[in-house]
């Protein structure tokens, strides 16, 4: 759903395209589970796109799980980012190990420890990691 820039997420708000979007998409994957009948999701959906206000959405959509109510999509959405970041740090830990097998193979094969080359990548690496932290992403609300 698109940003209101009243954060008190008041019923009496007017919906946006993007919301009734949002919430026809919900009944699709709601039909789709067996949840709603096709009767039903055609009653519904004409509801969505005649409502006017979040009151009005929301009580089309107040039986169904998985619905987002007005205001947890940000902690939502913090939460997804958060779950990538952390993504981006398993690809770090996958690309060292490989790394060091690499190394520890090149070690074992002359004999003798040498160049510990990984710190290189992984050290350019884990500094955009930490970079990505806290440094603000451009985000573009539809």
């Amino acid at each position: 759903m698109a940003k209101n820039l009243d954060r008190n997420d008041r019923p009496d708000l007017r919906v946006s395209n993007g919301e009734r979007e949002d919430a026809a998409t919900t009944l699709g994957v709601a039909m789709s589970e067996g949840r709603l009948t096709l009767v039903e999701y055609e009653q519904r959906l004409d509801a969505v796109w005649a409502s006017t206000t979040r009151g009005d959405l929301a009580e089309v959509m107040h039986d169904l799980p998985g619905v987002e109510l007005p205001g947890t999509k940000d902690v939502d959405r913090s939460r997804s980012e958060w779950r990538e970041y952390l993504d981006e740090w398993r690809w770090w830990l996958g690309g060292a190990v490989v790394m060091n097998g690499i190394w520890a193979v090149q070690w074992i094969s002359d004999g003798e420890p040498n160049n510990y080359w990984p710190l290189w990548p992984l050290g350019i690496w884990g500094v955009i990691l930490i970079a990505m932290a806290f440094m603000p992403e451009d985000k573009h609300d539809d």
